[in-house]
């Protein structure tokens, strides 16, 4: 049986003013290194601060897969940290701690397997990005300094994947197709095919298994990406630090504001506001297709709490209709979530497309958002798209160019066989053009005449 070792690629912080973290690759490796991150408790007093441990890639594992086990495992050692069970790594699901510890983290470096994991492994692997390990860095003393070294940690799985199919792309003529060659998938997983003519104007055809499946091509116009930042900004319900929803205009999630890196603004009590960021998109044809949209947004929250009381969340509108999910900030620290409508956008619903940053009484604030759009247009075609389903072995071939067969209807005439341009049949008395091909019936016997 094949086994994964699904390793973290990123880390929460309960309290970035107290905890601080050095060499935070060193935390995403698995339980075998031996070089470690540093997280260290800058405060003078015996509270408990929590480092978490996320991005585990959970599609690492096919979604065939049958798991038939998974442990989870931590390296690490503490200095100054107290080492009492009550304060022991559990695993969490955001910032709440789930069924699963392992022993506290002692003096010397050591891998801890954790146990009593009540989830099965389609829950853990429905936390995904929520999912971590939660490490208690607090100090044993309140004059003791604490640090905790983290060598790695891991998610190890054992899984069988019930039936490998192979689907082989054939390319014949001038262009490219992605994927090309031989890959390995499984039963209902959904196959796509891009290929692209060098000559946008060639005939392109294609066989599955044989079969000429032609018809079911998707054909995409020529197109393009622009990415946007905000442009302007309007508040509605906050109760203070509505000047500070500026900081984003004209910056980007990749590029933002370096003022108020650590200010918010929030709502009034038991009640909820929120800045609307809109953007330009006045460079898209009012004619294009738009392929995908995402958005990130660089902010903080003002408390590491969720609830209503505390909010910091941005959900993608058109109009007053909300598009997309709310994503929360993740962290009284920056860092960058993203959005993608939950269904196709139109180009008319740009037209009226905001980012809407939501705060509550303790709220938070956005210092960047980038808006990427991919679009195309019906100005000629670009590429086309072959979907299938998987189901057995499969053998897709693409002939791109070539010559086009056609039926040509020839008489005989003073002993050389002419070919026919023109068709003409009475009806009513008068003759009339009709198609070469349908000139004939294929099932009735015809004698020329004079």
């Amino acid at each position: 049986m094949p086994t994964a070792r699904l390793t973290p690629s990123t880390y929460y912080l309960s309290s970035s003013s107290y905890l601080s973290v050095t060499n935070a690759d060193n935390m995403y490796d698995n339980t075998d290194s031996d070089t470690y991150g540093q997280v260290y408790n800058s405060r003078t007093s015996t509270t408990s601060y929590y480092i978490y441990l996320r991005g585990f890639d959970f599609d690492t594992i096919p979604a065939a897969a049958v798991v038939s086990s998974f442990t989870v495992l931590l390296k690490a050692r503490q200095s100054g940290v107290s080492t009492s069970t009550s304060y022991q790594p559990y695993l969490a699901n955001g910032t709440s701690a789930i069924n699963g510890s392992c022993t506290p983290i002692t003096t010397t470096a050591a891998v801890h397997e954790f146990t009593g994991v009540s989830a099965n492994w389609d829950t853990l692997k429905g936390y995904g990005s929520n999912f971590g390990i939660r490490i208690n860095c607090r100090r044993a003393s309140r004059n003791t300094a604490a640090y905790m070294y983290i060598y790695g940690a891991e998610i190890e799985v054992t899984y069988t994947v019930p039936d490998p199919r192979t689907v082989t792309t054939t390319l014949t003529g001038d262009g490219t197709i992605s994927p090309s060659g031989t890959q390995t998938m499984y039963d209902g997983d959904e196959y796509e095919l891009t290929i692209t003519p060098t000559d946008k104007s060639a005939t392109v055809t294609v066989t599955k298994n044989g079969t000429d499946v032609t018809s079911e091509l998707v054909a995409h116009g020529a197109g393009a990406t622009v990415s946007l930042v905000p442009d302007d900004v309007t508040t509605s319900g906050i109760q203070s630090g509505s000047s500070y929803a500026e900081y984003a205009v004209g910056h980007s999630a990749e590029s933002p504001s370096s003022s108020g890196s650590s200010s918010n603004m929030y709502a009034s009590n038991y009640s909820t506001g929120y800045a609307a960021y809109s953007f330009d998109f006045s460079a898209i044809p009012s004619n294009a297709t738009i392929d995908s949209v995402e958005v990130r947004c660089y902010g903080h929250r003002e408390s590491s709490t969720i609830s209503s009381t505390y909010v910091s969340q941005c959900v993608l509108y058109s109009g007053s209709t909300a598009i997309s999910d709310e994503v929360d900030f993740p962290s009284t620290s920056n860092s960058l979530i993203t959005l993608t409508p939950s269904d196709t956008v139109t180009r008319s619903q740009l037209d009226n497309f905001t980012v809407r940053h939501y705060v509550g009484y303790y709220g938070g604030l956005v210092l960047g958002i980038t808006v990427e759009v991919t679009y195309s247009t019906g100005s000629g075609i670009d590429h086309y798209t072959y979907t299938t389903t998987v189901s057995g072995n499969t053998t897709i071939a693409v002939t791109i160019g070539g010559a086009v067969q056609t039926d040509t209807l020839y008489v005989k005439n003073s002993g050389a066989w002419v070919a026919v341009s023109k068709a003409f049949k009475k009806v009513n008395g008068a003759w009339t053009e009709i198609s070469v091909s349908t000139a004939f019936d294929t099932n009735t016997k015809y004698v020329r005449g004079n």
